[in-house]
């Protein structure tokens, strides 16, 4: 059970997401992510719901999952690696530090669009019922998984630092500074009404100023 939900590896052979997943796990997880930018609740989803969207029989799930939890999580931990994967071409490219700051803002851009406002988050947050005491205990369970984000911090750092931009070495300090910035940058996408003087591209800009302090 739950071999669909992947992270057992190093580097970036998690990232290989056509050889991490099988189709019909990738289906249930594409299903998964469907409902929830359509507004679905967690405590309401059924699995019956997810497998009928992704045109699998119910029976399957259970071929791949225990719980509803665990299939949940993995969507949640499949949509964040398929970003990562993105970061991941970007470096292997030769793309710039600036350039891959820029390219995680779009995608933050796009997932404030299709899950309304990161209210995905906020109902995983906030859920009380069972389900949401089940999310948070299997998603406690899969923080082991996350060296591959630690692998790519790491060669960020080495990208930024080996161009001269930044000073900081510690990959806890680099993490740390990109994350709180783009929570403010998350906090403008969903509070724009508020900010009406400060434009899109002045707020991208701020964003990837205010990483190169903080790590200098």
């Amino acid at each position: 059970m739950g071999s669909g939900n992947g992270g057992k590896g190093r580097g970036y052979a998690f990232l290989e997401l056509d050889k991490e997943y099988p189709p019909k796990v990738k289906a249930m997880y594409e299903a998964v992510l469907e409902l929830f930018a359509s507004g679905r609740e967690f405590s309401t989803l059924k699995v019956s719901e997810i497998t009928a969207k992704a045109g699998i029989g119910k029976g399957t799930a259970y071929e791949y999952f225990s719980t509803k939890e665990e299939m949940i999580v993995g969507a949640i931990r499949y949509e964040a690696a398929k970003h990562l994967m993105i970061i991941a071409e970007l470096i292997e490219k030769g793309q710039t530090f600036q350039e891959i700051i820029f390219r995680g803002m779009d995608m933050l851009e796009a997932t404030n669009k299709r899950y309304d406002g990161f209210a995905l988050l906020e109902r995983i947050l906030r859920d009380q019922s069972i389900t949401g005491k089940g999310l948070l205990a299997e998603l406690e369970k899969q923080k082991s998984g996350c060296a591959f984000a630690k692998n790519l911090t790491m060669r960020l750092l080495e990208l930024a630092a080996g161009r001269g931009l930044v000073q900081e070495k510690n990959a806890y300090k680099v993490w740390s500074a990109i994350l709180s910035q783009f929570a403010v940058y998350a906090f403008y996408l969903t509070h724009t009404e508020l900010m009406a003087e400060v434009g899109r591209e002045q707020a991208r800009q701020s964003v990837y100023e205010n990483i190169i302090k903080l790590l200098n």
